[in-house]
């Protein structure tokens, strides 16, 4: 079961970094090629050294079927090991944690919370899985599940992105038919991820901007101190 489409897809999310712009091809003599094990060899060693992180977020959700996109922008924090606070503005208007227990969804114009353990049967919030794709998965255990590909290499003035196509293995159960993974080089972390769904009917995109690498982040942050009146729902309980 899928809990409230989105992160109600950030946190596999979850744990997976920045918006950019157009881009267009780099010459060939323009920059560096790397390849693809070179890539992932240096997103497991940027990822060993990532410890925190807080960033802006624009998520969107597009089915093709009904022409429809809903598009939610907000902010997160993230700590190892799978810790998330994720924050939506209104109208969305909604906060998300995960503690790495439990996963809480708080609709505040609802007054109501949704809470879940994490398990296997519990999917977790959309968007947490990504940080699995580049956070805290290793490269073996990508290639594990994933079959691997290197799409180009894009850029502006300013950066390099590499792009790149996972497809999920027989063997391996995932919600998503498809995802692509934008990767930076510098940072050599994912910076927009795209998940497609159904058969690329329902795409969804996550963009990340802003970002700030190992900050100070409180255990605090991934507590939820909620009004006396908010309601808690315990589905599965």
């Amino acid at each position: 079961m899928l809990i409230n489409k989105i992160f109600s897809t950030i946190i596999t999310t979850t744990f997976c970094f920045f918006i950019f712009n157009q881009v267009n091809s780099y010459a060939l003599d323009e920059h560096i090629s790397y390849s693809l094990d070179e890539i992932l060899e240096k997103v497991e060693s940027a990822n060993a050294r990532l410890k925190t992180m807080d960033a802006d977020i624009k998520y969107s959700r597009f089915i093709s079927l009904l022409d429809s996109e809903e598009i939610s922008l907000g902010y997160l924090q993230y700590k190892k090991p799978k810790k998330l606070n994720l924050n939506f503005f209104p109208p969305r208007n909604e906060v998300n944690i995960i503690n790495g227990t439990d996963i809480w969804i708080y609709h505040l114009k609802e007054k109501q919370v949704e809470k879940y353990k994490i398990s296997r049967e519990v999917n977790s919030p959309q968007g947490m899985d990504i940080f699995e794709l580049g956070y805290e998965y290793t490269t073996d255990k990508v290639k594990e599940n994933y079959n691997i590909t290197l799409l180009n290499d894009i850029s502006t003035n300013e950066e390099a992105l590499y792009h790149i196509e996972l497809i999920p293995k027989e063997t391996f159960s995932s919600e998503y038919d498809r995802i692509l993974l934008w990767v930076r080089e510098g940072l050599w972390l994912p910076v927009q991820y795209q998940m497609f769904e159904s058969d690329g009917e329902i795409i969804n995109t996550i963009e990340l901007s802003d970002i700030q690498i190992n900050p100070e982040i409180s255990d605090k942050i991934f507590e939820l101190d909620l009004p006396d009146d908010v309601e808690i729902l315990e589905p599965f309980e």
